[in-house]
């Protein structure tokens, strides 16, 4: 099973009109709730006039709420309901919330304070579109509970691994029911902002489909912008096109151009220490490795391991891959969660989004196969595509 090593950050079904006003419009949330007390509401959300995070607390008395602000256009809010004085961990603060869709206008939520997936919502189109898609997915993750619970329960990582393995299919489901949805739906904000967790599991003739389906109001939204961007990152990464030179530091310290090895094969290997299927990958790697080596082809490592280096170089001691070259991808997550460019992110410059994700370049630096995401062949067609250009 393939790991997704981060998403996009980032609107009318067929009638919906998005952020046609430019201006901010009020809307109001009312509650009514019922089951287990609890005296307080907090409802967080961005603000997409000024990108600020916005959090409102109000008291519940005798049961209702009212909750009222100014926004743009339809946007993605947690609701949480909890006692005055009660301190909720980072966890539990995601456990028990539950996103929903605000809207200009007057939004109604009523029911029992839990579980939150049984509150009714009515006054938001946005939300009544997520509603429609989610019925049609229930049954499958119904189907997937009691893999889904063995998963829960297991500790060991590769066993864990394989878990996730028998989700697949199920996965593969839910990933249709929702692109057809998305095809169905083009420019609502549903699809604009589930895209950005859709973009890293959709071949990239899927995502432009998707894309290419918004109208002129849609592609002027910053989810559509962002996606229009993240398409441009994977095409930099396909075969026909120049390979991104990057810089960085070794496991040794020194510095390691990709410019460097004009006139070699490379093989950019994409990577992670907790990434099961890319450490299972490695044994054939080092095959691959001295069957070509001597003939010219050279691998560099590049591991998504930034915030844990220690993890990274334990992995290529383990491995037995410290005998090509690795560095880290550079990634900066104070950068990224303000959605400020990084050009020393190598992962960037390719596009890569899943774990492992193999780039083939050839001597006169330009990308000749792409291998292990939805957007390249797989392993067996490495080897292919090796034998030939070494013409064993």
């Amino acid at each position: 099973m393939k790991k997704t090593i981060y998403i996009l950050l980032f609107l009318q079904s067929a009638g919906t009109m998005l952020f046609a006003q430019q201006s901010e419009k009020p809307f109001t949330l009312k509650g009514t709730i019922s089951g287990k007390s609890v005296d307080s509401v907090i409802l967080s959300y961005r603000n997409g006039a000024t990108n600020q995070n916005i959090t409102e607390s109000k008291a519940i008395l005798n049961g209702s709420f009212s909750i009222s602000g100014k926004i743009k256009g339809p946007v993605s809010a947690r609701i949480l309901f909890k006692n005055t004085g009660e301190e909720i961990s980072r966890q539990q603060y995601w456990e028990r919330t539950r996103e929903i869709y605000i809207e200009p206008g007057t939004i109604q939520v009523s029911g029992e304070s839990a579980p939150l997936e049984k509150l009714k919502i009515t006054g938001s189109r946005t939300q009544q579109e997520l509603d429609e898609l989610n019925l049609k997915i229930q049954p499958i993750r119904k189907e997937m509970e009691p893999i889904t619970d063995a998963l829960s329960k297991e500790k060991d990582h590769e066993k864990a691994a394989e878990i996730r393995d028998r989700l697949e299919p199920y996965n593969n489901r839910i990933k249709k029911v929702t692109y057809d949805f998305f095809v169905a739906h083009p420019n609502s904000y549903v699809t604009l902002d589930m895209m950005r967790f859709y973009v890293s599991r959709m071949g990239l003739d899927s995502v432009k489909q998707v894309y290419n389906r918004y109208n002129a109001i849609a592609k002027e939204s910053a989810q559509a912008k962002l996606l229009a961007g993240e398409i441009k990152k994977i095409e930099s990464g396909l075969p026909g096109s120049t390979a991104a030179n990057f810089t960085a530091s070794d496991m040794n310290g020194k510095s390691l151009s990709l410019s460097d090895f004009k006139g070699k094969y490379v093989i950019v290997d994409f990577w992670a220490s907790w990434c099961v299927p890319c450490r299972k990958g490695n044994p054939h790697l080092i095959e691959v490795y001295n069957t070509y080596h001597t003939k010219g082809l050279e691998v560099i490592g590049i591991s998504d391991d930034d915030r844990n280096p220690e993890a990274w170089k334990k992995a290529v001691a383990q491995d037995q891959i410290g005998i090509w070259h690795h560095v880290l991808r550079g990634l900066n997550m104070e950068l990224r969660m303000k959605n400020l460019p990084n050009p020393q992110d190598i992962s960037e410059k390719y596009g890569i989004s899943s774990l492992p994700t193999k780039i083939l370049i050839d001597p006169t630096g330009k990308i000749i196969g792409r291998y292990g995401d939805h957007n390249g062949g797989t392993e067996e067609d490495l080897d292919k595509k090796l034998t030939s250009v070494f013409r064993l």
